[in-house]
């Protein structure tokens, strides 16, 4: 799990990603996003994980809270769900799959 924490860690600083449950329905309806990772206790997660089924895209849950995923996305607010549109230098697409 931790090595799945560490990759995400890297692709949220090296590649491009998008936060929270609206931008990630967004990014999905585009076809941007590559990966859906919801937090254990996001609200809306059930949508959000059918709309990533219809489409083929893979959802990792995260074993944690918003706030543990803002933690590994070093940002001061809770994040529910962030949508992987680009991985940057991180291996978490093949780690998922």
């Amino acid at each position: 799990m931790s090595e799945v924490i560490n990759s995400l860690k890297v692709a949220v600083q090296t590649g491009r990603v998008v936060l929270g449950e609206k931008e990630t329905l967004k990014g999905l309806a585009k076809r941007s996003v590559k990966l859906v990772v919801v937090s254990s206790t996001a609200p809306n997660s059930k949508r959000l994980v059918e709309e990533a089924k219809k489409l083929a895209v893979k959802v990792y849950e995260f074993p944690g809270s918003g706030w543990d995923l803002a933690a590994v996305c070093t940002r001061a607010h809770v994040v529910s769900a962030l949508g992987i549109v680009d991985p940057g230098e991180s291996d978490i697409l093949s780690k998922l799959q």
